[in-house]
């Protein structure tokens, strides 16, 4: 498993120190989350689309699964990542924007037209 720390605004160049001292209670596991993510798309968008295995991001004093949602089907096995969900580690809430859909809808589209030319 890995973590993503967002929002450190990093220098181009010469030293960088940081100290981190990060804590927070993971009620919702990285499991929960990859299905909550997998049941929302494949309901409230394409039943092509599930999530995979999430990367755990702490940003603005909160940690995060950050879920892959892929396009996949039966007969061309995994096609591709369309987009990401983060999902809250300790209340499992989805954090969705409409950008978002519309970036795994847009994705998705294009990566089934794609994977259709190839035949």
């Amino acid at each position: 498993m890995s973590v993503t720390i967002e929002a450190i605004k990093l220098p181009e160049s010469g030293p960088l120190h940081l100290e981190l001292n990060l804590t927070t209670h993971i009620a919702f596991t990285a499991e929960d989350a990859r299905r909550k993510v997998s049941v929302y798309v494949g309901n409230h968008i394409a039943d092509l689309l599930s999530g995979e295995t999430p990367t755990l991001v702490w940003r603005q004093e909160r940690a995060f699964w950050r879920v892959p949602v892929t396009l996949s089907s039966r007969s061309w096995g995994r096609i591709g990542q369309v987009g990401t969900l983060d999902v809250d580690v300790q209340t499992g809430e989805l954090q969705i924007e409409d950008t978002q859909i519309q970036e795994i809808e847009d994705n998705a589209g294009r990566f089934a037209a794609s994977a259709t030319q190839r035949l």
